[in-house]
């Protein structure tokens, strides 16, 4: 993998920036991608991969739904996924949270990659109709993200457990689901950025804290979450920064 991923100098330049950024960042530099592989392992570095994918695929496009409800979404999603894994004090799993914020809407990249009118044409469904992503594409290509991203989970040899993270509807998670906290986690982050109006259309405030606590949190924390200070950590996030808008 250090070959190939050193053949392409944008992909190799933008896994080091982001390896040294604070969530990967090991207390000393990584310089080189056989260290960032080996400190960092094959499965964060796939993820890198996913990540820089994205970001060229979006960088170049200007639709503001697209960038925001698709873009925008995954990367506040991981970070936030991060931030609450964090502040709960599961430091350890605070990265496999972050990858599973970035890849949950795997299936919707892939879908607007390949199928870009029927897809533009399903999120503008979705928004204006206020139905579920799933309903509208179904109505428009005859499949949806879900079944998409557990595919491409299937085809990239990424971990078994992240077919739960793309192929499972998040606001409507059943009481076994909850068991595996990163998704917990997961879909808490996904429901705080959707709620805010990135993912889907803005929910008032008092149903985006019953949808909190619906989660098992407690009412302080799901203030906290709810908080603008909160959202604006995710904002200024350096990876989000970096990600979300332009650089050459």
């Amino acid at each position: 993998m250090d070959c190939l991923l050193r053949s392409d100098q944008v992909v190799a330049s933008f896994i080091l920036r982001v390896a040294n950024s604070p969530i990967y960042n090991r207390s000393q530099p990584i310089r080189t991608l056989p260290i960032a592989i080996s400190l960092l392992g094959i499965n964060i570095i796939r993820s890198l991969v996913i990540l820089a994918f994205s970001r060229s695929v979006f960088s170049k496009n200007k639709n503001t739904l697209v960038r925001t409800h698709i873009w925008q979404h995954s990367l506040l999603v991981a970070i936030a996924s991060y931030n609450i894994c964090s502040e709960l004090g599961k430091s350890a799993d605070c990265e496999e949270a972050f990858v599973a914020g970035l890849v949950h809407d795997i299936g919707k990249i892939l879908l607007f990659t390949h199928a870009r009118k029927d897809y533009m044409d399903a999120l503008t469904h979705a928004l204006e109709s206020d139905c579920s992503s799933r309903e509208a594409e179904q109505k428009f290509l005859g499949t949806d993200h879900y079944q998409i991203g557990e595919q491409a989970v299937r085809a990239w040899k990424l971990p078994s457990q992240f077919q739960l993270y793309v192929g499972t509807d998040l606001d409507q998670l059943i009481p076994g689901q909850t068991e595996n906290k990163i998704q917990l986690w997961l879909a808490i982050a996904n429901n705080l950025i959707k709620g805010a109006g990135i993912g889907a259309n803005p929910c008032d405030l008092d149903v985006r804290k019953e949808k909190l606590i619906a989660y098992g949190l407690s009412e302080e924390y799901a203030d906290h979450l709810l908080d603008e200070a909160f959202f604006q950590k995710l904002i200024n996030d350096e990876i989000y920064q970096f990600c979300a808008n332009d650089h050459s």
